[in-house]
């Protein structure tokens, strides 16, 4: 009986670390800023990507109109471009996890002090990382109360 009463008065929450850190209005305009910072990547990708689909539709177009050298020319050229695409696939998703961990590294101690402002308040007895647990009644998730006291200790 005593474990239960124990129990009863133990409030317990949850926190889902990497939503509030990205959702915090400074992750947000990081986010932002990585994004112009990668566009031409992205739009690099992009044309690349449409360039073997040109010549993958030119090869099943005119195939029957050409000769096996050109047929093997073409053919190279889809393989080096798809191989150029992948590299830059890789490279640019690289990249981005490198900056996103930059990012979580960089504001977690101010993620540390915003969950400590929450325990100070004596509200929780035992916060845990959302991921932990199987399932978790909304009430308990505190991780857009830790967001806003992450936006107001900008």
């Amino acid at each position: 009986m005593g474990a239960q009463l124990a129990s009863a008065e133990a409030k317990i929450a949850v926190i889902d670390i990497q939503a509030a850190i990205l959702g915090s209005e400074q992750a947000k305009e990081r986010i932002a800023e990585l994004k112009k910072q990668y566009a031409p990547d992205q739009n690099e990708i992009k044309a690349l990507a449409q360039d073997i689909q040109k010549l993958q539709k030119k090869m099943e177009q005119d195939a029957a109109v050409m000769s096996e050298s050109e047929k093997k020319k073409l053919a190279k050229d889809v393989e080096d471009k798809a191989v150029d695409y992948q590299f830059k696939v890789k490279k640019i998703q690289k990249s981005q996890n490198e900056s996103q961990q930059e990012l979580l590294a960089e504001l977690s101690p101010k993620l540390e002090q915003a969950i400590q402002s929450i325990i100070g308040e004596g509200t929780y007895s035992l916060i845990l990382e959302r991921r932990a647990a199987i399932f978790v009644a909304p009430e308990h998730d505190i991780t857009k109360k830790v967001t806003e006291k992450l936006n107001l200790n900008r």
